[in-house]
């Protein structure tokens, strides 16, 4: 007793010498024999941290000899892996505390077990083993391949090994698989010990979770009011759908659209769909994204339905059809990442000015941070697209993927089916019991907070019209000269605009005037002075007030004719010409030609009645449509009395010519 006991010594943390700190251990999950042992060694250590008793006496107590217990006690002091105090982890019997480590020296060692041989070919060769982490790690620049398989790996391995003359008679060329087994255990632990690095192997969406989730703890504060905050985005339908289109020949042929976005607006408290969008281009644009807003708004109307057998469930629809509280109901804070479409600046104007919310921007390929609108999304393609024949499945090795291509034109599944399919499946979802609000449908969740005078804010009176949605604001200078003789105008996107006011405002000349553009329709424009007072609505010249066009079409038209590949003259359509071009290219199978002209066709013979339009909007359609209609009456007349002038003419010819023959 009086000599010094081996927790006594000098440079030992406190908490190596402190058995009440130390990391415990649930002795019921030990087995009968395995706890016996157990209790007796720590019964044992903990005797001779109190000085109790002394080594005899702890014998005679507990069986555990002298030897012993300065073993276990320095098992217990030592540190793991993570450089923690082992504790009384280390009673536990058969508890590897030391990793293996083989002895070179030691003469009395079995000559055909190999354990320990790889670890100390990788401590005799440290470039060995940078060349080996580099390489499954990706580090360095040491290979250019993104994931270098083990076998590979090993073969490196065996090159460097011969490189550094190792003997055919030692480690790694004396085993049956030449040190491959232990090469894929060390992986193995290399790939948990460098965690964040090595999942990086396994695709994008691992690296990506590895990277944003599982730190820190969840700060999540629940969201009780509907309307309150909202998440919105994009994915892209895995399916292909057919369309049919007229050549320019006249002929009617089918052709499959590229796979295509739908656009959505969940609410948080409540799980509701409040709308929907969607976007036949490559990559969805801003417009496309107020579309969506803008359907979440406006009070929702049922389709049509026309697929036979396809029906809307009566306990489900859209919120603003159970509910007349929630007809333009608008949202405080809308959440969505940082792609470009949503902090375009239409999109951040029509936010902060129309609806008067505020944004919460995520970062960009994070879905995890809008979990709630993932997993619609996935509902969605799991109970819906993926079920059709025409399916293109998560992935090109999905087994529900057959043909899709050709089951949708086979099978005849159109785009107006999709249309009806994806409102009749929201529909039903609004309708049906969700597990992450107890299982209560998201409209009766809805109607319980309604109830509670939990109602939700309303866009007000005088903003509910549908054009609001898709306007934004620029400036422009009047055109005209009074030398050449040019009455005012402005250019805006490659086409003059005017009206009777401006025509007769010379004085404006030189000015800039505020415009409110509808990017979803550029057939006319609202324009105000520079000291906000309104000068009525602008219309484009010539056949560009006829047809219905947005701003990407527009921008389309123009970018053609720069180019050469379409001409229009002034009795032209310039969106029919655009549609017939397009028509050519998607008969002969260019790529994205059918999206754009079904685009545009949708568009220009949309036959949804247009909610609240400006009569000043309404009056200058109307009196360009009568100022075109009298031009092309007047060409036809002009054409008519030019053909009869021709034919007197002829017959003038004529009769003198006979004249002379005779």
């Amino acid at each position: 007793m009086s000599r010094l006991r081996i927790h006594e010594k000098e440079g030992l943390l406190p908490e190596q010498v402190n058995p009440e700190v130390w990391p415990t251990v649930d002795e019921q999950s030990l087995s009968e024999t395995s706890r016996d042992i157990y209790n007796r060694r720590r019964e044992a250590v903990i005797m001779y941290f109190k000085r109790e008793a002394d080594l005899t006496e702890i014998k005679e107590k507990t069986g555990v000899d002298e030897q012993s217990v300065r073993r276990l006690i320095k098992r217990c002091m030592s540190l793991d892996g993570h450089g923690t105090i082992w504790g009384f982890r280390a009673l536990i019997p058969q508890k590897k505390v030391k990793k293996y480590e083989l002895n070179p020296l030691n003469t009395a060692r079995n000559e055909t077990r190999k354990s320990g041989e790889f670890n100390l070919l990788l401590a005799k060769y440290p470039d060995i083993k940078d060349l080996i982490d580099d390489l499954y790690l990706g580090r360095n620049r040491r290979t250019l391949e993104p994931a270098m398989k083990p076998k590979s790996i090993h073969k490196k391995l065996i090159e460097e090994c011969r490189k550094k003359e190792i003997p055919l008679s030692a480690y790694p060329f004396n085993t049956k698989h030449m040190g491959y087994k232990a090469l894929q255990r060390y992986l193995n632990r290399l790939a948990y010990l460098y965690f964040g690095k090595a999942v990086s192997r396994f695709g994008h969406d691992a690296e990506q979770k590895a990277r944003h989730t599982g730190e820190g703890e969840q700060n999540h504060p629940s969201t009780i009011p509907p309307y309150q905050k909202i998440q919105f985005d994009a994915h892209r339908i895995d399916g292909f759908f057919a369309v049919k289109i007229k050549t320019p020949e006249g002929d009617e042929v089918t052709k499959v659209l590229d796979r295509f976005w739908i656009l959505t607006i969940i609410d948080v408290a409540t799980r509701n769909i409040l709308g929907y969008s969607i976007s036949l281009s490559k990559e969805y644009s801003a417009s496309d994204v107020m579309h969506c807003i803008r359907n979440a708004i406006l009070p929702h109307e049922k389709l049509q339905l026309t697929i036979p057998g396809l029906t809307y469930h009566e306990i489900g629809g859209f919120p603003s059809e159970i509910y007349s509280a929630t007809q333009w109901a608008v949202w405080d804070v809308i959440c969505f990442d940082n792609a470009k479409s949503h902090v375009a600046n239409l999109v951040k104007d029509r936010l902060k000015n129309l609806i008067g919310c505020f944004t919460n921007l995520g970062p960009v390929d994070l879905p995890m941070r809008r979990g709630i609108i993932e997993r619609f999304f996935k509902i969605l393609e799991e109970m819906g697209f993926h079920r059709l024949p025409n399916t293109t499945g998560s992935n090109p090795d999905d087994p529900r993927r057959k043909d899709p291509e050709e089951s949708a034109i086979k099978f005849d599944i159109s785009y107006d089916h999709l249309k009806e399919l994806i409102d009749v499946m929201i529909s039903n979802y609004n309708g049906s019991p969700h597990g992450g609000i107890y299982h209560q449908t998201p409209l009766e969740l809805l109607g319980k907070r309604l109830d509670q005078g939990l109602l939700p804010r309303q866009l007000e009176e005088r903003m509910r019209s549908e054009v609001l949605f898709m306007q934004t604001t620029i400036k422009r200078t009047v055109r005209g000269s009074i030398a050449s003789g040019k009455k005012p105008y402005v250019h805006y996107e490659g086409v003059e605009y005017r009206n009777e006011k401006l025509t007769n405002s010379a004085h404006l000349i030189g000015q800039d005037l505020i415009l409110h553009v509808n990017v979803d329709d550029l057939r006319t424009i609202k324009a105000f002075l520079a000291d906000g007072s309104e000068l009525g609505y602008l219309t484009a010249v010539g056949k560009w007030s006829i047809t219905p066009h947005s701003l990407q079409t527009r921008k389309a038209i123009n970018s053609l004719v720069l180019r050469k590949l379409i001409h229009y003259t002034t009795w032209d359509d310039p969106v029919f010409v655009y549609t017939e071009y397009l028509m050519k290219n998607a008969s002969k199978g260019k790529r994205g030609a059918t999206n754009k002209v079904t685009h545009v066709q949708e568009t220009a013979q949309s036959k949804r009645k247009r909610v609240n339009v400006p009569e000043g909007e309404t009056q200058a359609l109307e009196s360009a449509a009568k100022h075109n209609e009298s031009l092309e009456k007047a060409r036809e007349l002009s054409n008519k009395s030019q053909n009869e002038a021709e034919l007197d003419r002829y017959e003038k010819m004529m009769k003198q010519f006979k004249t002379q023959s005779l």
